[in-house]
């Protein structure tokens, strides 16, 4: 079992990054991020085993691999949904919204119904004790608004912790979209 990789990242798409490690080409699905080709990556790994396929998922932090592990637990939820949930919400804010009950929060996530959100509120709200939760709530309609304009995920996480959530929502989508130029 792979539980941890450093390689030389050689290519990287939305979804995934290729490492080179002893001359040998990872292809690992990733947390939306910005990498660049040549910089030196440590991913802790969670393998996915299947009759057609053998899957790396690499996680920057070992919480968050662990938290992965606990989402996957979830009937419905698969490793590509579990990885979809961590790009669109940081670990601590995903932490938050599940202890809050907020399944249109987890809605909101591409691949996640109604009923797929509230199971995993259910099944999840007792399983996030020993993981850090943020204190600031994510604004989702914020981030409703910037996924219907077309935003990425990555791009939207990288901005949106720097909005001012006390202003109206218009001011904080004008805010946002600022700071995305």
């Amino acid at each position: 079992m792979i539980a941890h990789i450093t390689g030389t990242v050689l290519e990287y798409t939305d979804k995934e990054v290729v490492l080179s490690v002893g001359g040998i080409g990872y292809s690992v699905f990733t947390i939306l991020d910005t990498y660049t080709q040549g910089e030196t990556l440590a991913l802790f790994i969670h393998q996915v085993i299947k009759d057609d396929a053998h899957e790396l998922y690499g996680f920057k932090k070992k919480e968050e691999r662990d938290f992965f592990r606990v989402l996957i637990g979830v009937s419905g939820v698969g490793p590509k949904t579990g990885l979809a949930m961590l790009s669109l919400y940081p670990l601590p804010d995903l932490v938050r919204i599940i202890k809050t009950g907020d399944a249109k929060a987890i809605a909101l996530v591409p691949g996640i119904g109604k009923k797929t959100s509230e199971k995993v509120v259910i099944d999840l709200k007792d399983k996030t004790e020993g993981f850090a939760e943020a204190a600031q709530k994510t604004n989702t309609d914020l981030l409703e608004a910037l996924l219907s304009l077309g935003y990425k995920e990555y791009q939207i996480r990288e901005v949106i912790s720097m909005v001012d959530t006390t202003l109206p929502i218009e001011k904080q989508l004008t805010q946002a979209l600022h700071k995305m130029q």
